[in-house]
């Protein structure tokens, strides 16, 4: 039996796979709550910028990464070697039982939103319909991680061109009267707590590119190609965020996203009418299913890392012995991700993965600087522009958004922090017989 899976991925699928995750089903619903917590066109505006800066610093963070450590596990990966297996394993302890599948029912339910939108009939079958989305494409992934990837990469292609030219359209298009006349009677700056817990949102809707990395060990030649595919596609879909976010502001005040449900299809609505709510509910359809596609293939390689380090684990390592696949660790994320999806709200959902998921990059950007220090030598086809510079900005700036995230939420905050805890012992009870450590970092 294979113990490795084999690099079949080129770097159109890798691309594919992260434009695919990042444009999935945040732009369509995250607008609404930015425009909450931020009260002003400007904010709005200027809170998707500062986090796509955010994101393409990140990006470029873990490309260097990528480029030491080609591996299968991405994060996982990246902090057993920066910064220790413990902090490893409490990552992908945590991603595996909660915040990955977190993540995949939030996507799913924001498709069977958009499915009652088309299909009105099915307008309260939301879990329903979610759960036989995610057992559809899990069944994929099982299969063969060629049909997985090709399926992202040409939904991405799909949705890229519907979004940006959907976007284009009501720019041109749009009346300016309305909005203009809540921009005027809008505050100009918005509060920094508020500006705070809307970067936080907004950090969901980019935060794709880190799941990307959980397949850079079936990339060929990932290595030179992670990190291009990382920093390019990150910018691009940055761009395309911008873009989106502008149409709406010129289809619609400010008020009116903010209480919107559907906020995209409401934007076409507005300005082109039904034909233009129900294209974009279809958009939305191919947008989410593809992004969930995406996680759907990059998730279960973050199991399969841990059973290859931990032999007690190791059935969750295991590989396909026909298709290749890591077969074990994708039934194992499908059945968390439907038990996620029945017992939680997409808000709830959404939160969750975002409280507990940025300790992680802040914890990999402290890794670079230790492996930077301690391993000069050790080989990087990629370095950071503006080192130390760029990754101390995304260091400090991810910890302030955290933080008040946090203070905005303590206890979810303190779920987090006893979900950590708990893993601290199951990491001990593992910890014989489970694979040498790196060299200290």
């Amino acid at each position: 039996m294979a113990k490795e899976l084999p690099r079949r991925l080129g770097p159109v699928a890798a691309m594919g796979t992260l434009v695919g995750i990042m444009v999935g089903s945040g732009i369509y619903r995250v607008p609404s709550s930015v425009a909450g917590l931020v009260p002003s066109p400007i904010g709005f505006l200027l809170v998707w910028v500062a986090g796509g800066l955010l994101a393409i610093a990140g990006a470029m963070v873990f490309g260097e990464l990528a480029s030491m450590f080609p591996s299968t596990g991405g994060r996982y990966v990246y902090l057993r070697e920066g910064v220790g297996p413990l902090p490893a394993f409490i990552y992908a302890w945590s991603n595996t039982i909660v915040l990955r599948p977190a993540s995949h029912g939030a996507v799913a339910l924001v498709f069977a939103s958009y499915v009652g939108t088309l299909v009105p009939a099915l307008a309260g079958r939301h879990r329903e319909i979610a759960a036989v989305l995610i057992l559809l494409l899990s069944a994929a992934n099982y299969r063969s991680v060629l049909l997985s990837a090709g399926l992202t990469t040409i939904t991405s292609g799909l949705k890229v061109l519907a979004l940006g030219g959907i976007a284009v359209l009501i720019l041109i298009l749009a009346p300016t009267a309305a909005p203009a006349a809540a921009a005027a009677a809008a505050p100009m700056v918005p509060s920094w707590h508020g500006f705070g817990l809307a970067l936080v949102t907004v950090m969901w809707t980019y935060s794709g590119w880190g799941s990307t990395t959980y397949i850079t060990g079936e990339v060929r030649n990932a290595e030179r190609t992670m990190p291009l595919v990382l920093a390019g596609g990150v910018a691009f879909v940055v761009l395309l965020f911008l873009l989106v976010n502008l149409a709406f502001l010129r289809a619609l005040p400010l008020g009116d996203i903010a209480a919107s449900k559907a906020i995209a299809a409401d934007a076409a609505g507005s300005v082109l009418g039904e034909t233009g709510r129900r294209f974009i509910a279809a958009v939305v359809l191919v947008s989410t299913f593809g992004s969930l596609n995406g996680v759907s293939l990059t998730s279960p390689r973050l199991p399969f890392a841990i059973g290859q380090d931990i032999p007690r684990l190791a059935r969750l390592g295991a590989v396909h012995p026909v298709f290749a696949t890591p077969h074990v660790a994708v039934v194992a994320t499908t059945v968390l991700s439907v038990a996620a999806l029945w017992t939680h709200s997409f808000e709830q959902l959404a939160n969750i993965f975002i409280l507990g998921g940025w300790p992680f990059y802040i914890l990999c950007t402290v890794g670079l600087f230790r492996l930077r220090l301690r391993r000069p030598g050790l080989a990087r086809a990629f370095r950071v522009p503006g080192y130390p510079v760029v990754p101390a900005l995304f260091l400090v700036a991810a910890t302030a958004m955290l933080a008040n995230a946090a203070a905005g939420d303590p206890g979810k905050a303190l779920l987090g922090v006893g979900l950590y805890l708990l893993g601290v012992p199951v990491f001990y009870l593992l910890r014989r017989g489970a694979r040498p450590e790196a060299p200290p970092a």
